[in-house]
């Protein structure tokens, strides 16, 4: 397939975040839309560092749609260990970002994350309740259980979140049956809502799906967007 073309709105500005919470700087990359109505830090997930193809296919739609997107990587990917670590060392640094965005800015933002990425922002936003720093949260597969584990949920936390969430699953992920991440967000409504892409897996392909992890996540990325800008201009 061809390369894909970054609109002309849309740039990418790699950066190297110090922060006073973390002990090491980690490293981040702005997409940054031309007129941004909103601010969104994404976080990658467990097995792939921000610069995936997916995540930066998603944060050029977004920036497109007058999104700016924060991507950055989590200390463990840094110093490129395998194995992310305890909780504790991951939410930090999801704390540590969002804040130095959230008062580095002055437009509304929001948290995202793909798969542990984004559990982790749901972890940070049961724990800081109506302090969370972020306006909403956009969940790229939600790892509601373990592969082939369905009765492990991964959901006590999230009654306690007081922000609108956004749920984008596939009807075939593996780690999250879709009659039960169906219930799960029907306990939480009306904060929570469900997109369902059909056919899709947790890597949002479906089967003889052509397109590369670029376009998929675009194609995530503009649902997003959709939800983002509609979150802030209420």
């Amino acid at each position: 397939m061809a390369d894909q073309v970054i609109p002309p709105s849309v740039r990418d500005d790699p950066c190297q975040l110090q922060l006073e919470a973390l002990a090491h700087p980690v490293s981040a990359v702005w997409t940054r839309a031309r007129r941004p109505c909103a601010d969104c830090v994404l976080a990658h997930g467990a097995g792939a560092g921000m610069t995936h193809p997916f995540l930066m296919g998603a944060a050029h739609e977004m920036a497109g749609a007058g999104i700016s997107v924060l991507r950055f990587n989590f200390p463990y990917m840094e110093s490129r260990r395998r194995l992310p670590g305890s909780a504790a060392s991951l939410v930090e640094p999801w704390r540590a970002v969002l804040a130095h965005v959230a008062q580095d800015g002055n437009r509304p933002v929001v948290a995202a994350g793909k798969s542990m990425g984004g559990r982790v922002a749901s972890m940070l936003a049961a724990q800081e309740t109506d302090a969370f720093a972020a306006a909403g949260l956009v969940f790229f597969g939600y790892p509601l259980h373990p592969a082939g584990k369905p009765g492990q949920l991964r959901d006590a936390h999230l009654p306690h979140i007081r922000r609108p969430m956004l749920f984008i699953q596939g009807s075939r992920d593996a780690l999250a049956r879709i009659d039960l991440i169906e219930a799960v967000v029907d306990r939480l409504r009306p904060l929570a809502r469900l997109h369902v892409v059909p056919g899709a897996d947790h890597s949002f392909r479906a089967p003889r799906e052509p397109r590369s992890q670029e376009d998929l996540g675009r194609a995530i990325g503009r649902i997003a967007g959709e939800f983002i800008r509609e979150l802030v201009s209420t």
